[in-house]
């Protein structure tokens, strides 16, 4: 996919026109880069993929052979001897197909990158981009899972974080969980199928991927048991249900077990 013969308005379209190999790339591309700006803006900018952030963070196109990463030159000369082993110019790096994507090195060019642009006046090495609105105890609960798991939940960390910014968060019954006015939303938990992600009220969204359906309440669910199970459009969909469609959990108690919807 090496020249673009079409116009994009977003970059689930721009995804979609790869193949399927290539797509699951860039997925877990666009989701290291929201895990280190959660709050950028998705957007096309010269027909490729874009996020900014006051002003255009970075950029990224699909190739024949590569996946062009484009963190304009600061991170670039910032990491260069990390960079080595890859192919790069003044302002771009290659991420060969048939490598795995340095997901780490990835993420610290976006967090450079992010400092540059928010604040031109002090070094970026001094800046250190957090996450402050995710609980410390879901961070705990990530890093304690095995390498596939944490990246499993890292990304849905990510996603949501992005998608539900408002919402608070914190390990409830054992897991992270996400709550809008007090209810619960969705969350993610270990279990022997694999990564659970549960939506409280996902009953209610009528989405064929969310095929684990609870039966006593309106729950839904979903298992991944690898990072590149994880379907971003569908993710984002779900998301934005979530918040459209919700059931009382707040005051199931106080109604002794009986569910009202609350949107």
């Amino acid at each position: 996919m090496n020249k673009i013969k079409y116009t994009f308005s977003n970059i689930d379209e721009y995804h979609a026109a790869c193949p399927t190999d290539v797509q699951k790339r860039l997925d877990q591309l666009r989701l290291a880069i929201l895990q280190a700006a959660p709050e950028a803006a998705e957007t096309i900018s010269y027909n490729m993929p874009a996020f900014r952030s006051k002003k255009t963070l970075v950029y990224y196109a699909a190739h024949k052979e590569h996946i062009g990463f484009y963190p304009t030159p600061g991170p670039i000369k910032q990491f260069a001897k990390e960079l080595q082993p890859f192919k790069t110019s003044k302002g771009a790096v290659q991420f060969p197909l048939n490598k795995a994507l340095p997901v780490s090195l990835i993420k610290k060019m976006v967090h450079f990158r992010l400092a540059e642009v928010t604040d031109g006046s002090r070094s970026p090495k001094k800046l250190k981009p957090t996450m402050q609105a995710v609980h410390k105890d879901i961070l705990l609960y990530n890093n304690r899972q095995n390498e596939t798991d944490r990246t499993i939940c890292d990304l849905l960390l990510s996603e949501i974080c992005h998608s539900l910014p408002d919402a608070e968060n914190k390990v409830w019954h054992g897991h992270p969980v996400w709550f809008i006015e007090g209810n619960p939303i969705v969350g993610y938990s270990k279990e022997k199928r694999g990564m659970r992600l549960m939506f409280w009220s996902g009953l209610g969204f009528d989405e064929e991927g969310l095929d684990v359906r609870g039966k006593k309440f309106k729950d839904a669910s979903t298992f991944y048991t690898s990072p590149t199970d994880i379907h971003v459009p569908d993710l984002k969909r779900w998301l934005k249900k979530s918040r459209n469609i919700q059931w009382d959990y707040k005051n199931l108690v106080k109604r002794k077990g009986i569910l009202e919807r609350l949107r």
